[in-house]
């Protein structure tokens, strides 16, 4: 019970912490200043870690979500970044 709670909280905190970022580029229209090696490197993290959790270890819904949530900030993100809308 205690582990199950403690890794939704962990997943949500850990899902939400880009999205300040993908707001802020959001707002700014462009990714200026933020790595692309970085960027790169956290897609295929996170997109491997996507794939590995049910192959490893089944559904498991509370890392689904972390890494799912992760993905579609760092989608926003590397948006802004590749393709600004303005400057």
């Amino acid at each position: 019970m205690i582990g199950g709670l403690l890794g939704w909280i962990g997943a949500i905190a850990y899902a939400c912490c880009a999205f300040p970022q993908a707001v802020r580029c959001w707002r700014n229209g462009h990714g200026e200043g933020l790595s692309a090696t970085m960027l790169w490197v956290w897609l295929v993290g996170g997109v491997s870690m996507l794939i590995a959790i049910p192959l490893k270890f089944g559904w498991v819904p509370w890392l689904m979500m972390n890494y799912a949530g992760n993905i579609s900030a760092l989608l926003i993100i590397m948006r802004y970044h590749f393709w600004p809308s303005r400057r």
